[in-house]
């Protein structure tokens, strides 16, 4: 048996895949980061070959920066995307070579028709899930209504671990439960596709793939990916789980009560549910762990740290340029320029942290980013710092009113994702939240998770309780600070009244018109 397992992380807009020895030390690593494409408004896809071969590339990366005989690398497992899917056709090649990537709002445009035919209301009691339109379910419905030659065509629809352990080289094209359940086409009690949904809105139930479970071996790695990947073949691969059931996981959330943040691209909120009240939770996601029938509650936080992505895309080009000079990561360029320079608060500038729209509590498709309180006396220190502060204080609204519905919760978050790998975030988490905050010693939860999954898939390890108890171990924590978190208090309020009287005055509708 081999001494080391992999995870590989196929996230929105880069893949990561990490080589881990059992105790989840860190061995070596491989990223490739992607755009993703807008063909029109509203529209977010990646093509499904570029993909493919980005996550080989990132494969192969972490296989030569670890060092270790590949044949050491007992199996891989996969973290994805939730939500993200392609169509394939009867050769399982992907029609149009593209991925529906979760961002994409196209069903806006029928949501109206889909609610009729079955309401919000009764699909969360089903699902689990928001009535909002970034879930497979409503793409699918879209692309039935306007490209009904496409779903003629369809033989499954393949999320996106579906698609990856197929191209690895497993031998049944099959969906991952816990990754399934937040499709919307599944039912949270019976953990399967769901006959009511299908038949109210007219899908063919032999478009849904089989299923397996996390942690189950689905096949093994080939020759001619082994040699685009630099791993061994017949390395065994074994299903993982939705990205922010990885990242909850690799945070040690498995209990009752227990909490994690996720500041990636897209942030997220979760909290462990023993026995979820699913009608009582109306608007948050309520998906499975990959301990089946254990489910977490999630507050999802649809423009995450894709916020201050774009800031240094858009407004740090300097410090791009200057990292790239001098090998160093633009964000510490921006964090030693910027966001140290200006104080909790950012004099009083404010960011709304809404670039792809709004998730958990209000759950706005229209909503956008904006800036708010700018005075010619701020400079781009505060706009900086603003963009850092907006996202955590939008992770603040929405742990509010998870808490509101009556969860219970621990007086300690653990933050992943690449927040947590900034000292000034994490500290500003703290302040922002009023909670003590503690990192992890592999701030990518997502993929040790991934990792650990493979572990048990390979019969390293037998239980979820096992592989948090000997991968996972906590980094570094931070106390809140009186006087930052007050400040932080005004700020939240007036977070809250921008948008609630931007919204009511019909703002965000009318700028909706004017991007149309």
């Amino acid at each position: 048996m081999g001494t080391y397992v992999m995870g590989i992380d196929v996230g929105t807009t880069g893949t990561k895949a990490m080589v881990f020895d059992v105790t989840g030390a860190l061995i070596g690593k491989g990223y490739r980061e992607y755009t993703l494409s807008e063909p029109r408004p509203n529209w977010v896809e990646i093509g499904a070959a570029f993909l493919e071969r980005i996550t080989f590339e990132a494969v192969k990366d972490a296989v030569a920066d670890s060092g270790v005989d590949p044949g050491e690398i007992a199996a891989i497992g996969f973290s994805v995307q939730r939500s993200t899917f392609t169509l394939v056709d009867e050769n399982l090649t992907a029609i149009d070579d593209k991925f529906y990537v979760w961002l994409d709002s196209r069903a806006e445009s029928v949501m109206e028709e889909l609610n009729a035919k079955i309401s919000p209301e009764r699909r969360s009691e089903i699902t689990g899930l928001p009535g909002a339109n970034i879930y497979a379910i409503d793409k699918l419905y879209w692309i039935m209504k306007n490209e009904p030659q496409t779903y003629a065509k369809t033989r499954y629809l393949a999320t996106v671990e579906c698609y990856m352990q197929r191209a690895f080289g497993a031998d049944t094209f099959a969906v991952e439960i816990s990754n399934g359940t937040v499709t919307g086409l599944f039912d949270v009690r019976t953990l399967d596709w769901n006959k009511e949904v299908a038949e109210k809105l007219g899908f063919d139930m032999a478009k849904f793939p089989p299923l397996v479970k996390p942690g189950e071996v689905v096949g093994t790695v080939t020759a001619e990916v082994a040699r685009k990947t630099g791993l061994a073949a017949g390395t065994k691969i074994v299903a993982g789980s939705g990205d922010q059931q990885c990242g909850a996981m690799g945070a040690g959330v498995i209990r009752d009560g227990a909490m994690s943040l996720t500041i990636g691209t897209y942030g997220q909120l979760t909290i462990g549910l023993a026995k979820p009240d699913f009608p009582a939770l109306y608007g948050l996601m309520m998906p499975t762990t990959p301990a089946l029938g254990v489910f977490q509650m999630e507050g999802a936080q649809v423009s995450g740290a894709v916020c201050y992505r774009w800031l240094r895309d858009t407004l740090c080009a300097e410090e791009i340029a200057e990292g790239e000079a001098r090998g160093v990561d633009p964000y510490i360029l921006m964090t030693e320029k910027y966001i140290r320079k200006s104080p909790p608060g950012s004099n009083g500038v404010l960011f709304y942290s809404a670039l792809f729209g709004s998730g958990y509590p209000t759950w706005d498709t229209n909503a956008t980013g904006m800036f708010l309180g700018l005075r010619s006396t701020h400079t781009k220190a505060d706009m900086v710092r603003a963009v850092m502060e907006g996202v955590t204080l939008e992770a603040r609204n929405i742990l509010e009113s998870a808490l509101a519905t009556g969860v219970k919760a621990e007086k300690v978050i653990t933050v992943t994702g690449g927040a947590s790998k900034s000292a000034e975030w994490c500290q500003i988490i703290a302040d922002v939240l009023n909670l003590k905050v503690r990192t992890l010693n592999v701030p990518d939860a997502t993929v040790l998770a991934a990792a650990g999954l493979a572990a048990m898939g390979a019969g390293i390890y037998r239980s979820l309780d096992e592989i948090v108890e000997k991968m996972v171990h906590f980094g570094e924590t931070y106390d809140p600070i009186p006087a930052n978190a007050a400040v932080y208090t005004r700020s939240f309020a007036v977070y809250k009244a921008a948008y609630e009287g931007l919204k009511g005055a019909g703002v965000f509708a009318k700028l909706a018109e004017l991007r149309a």
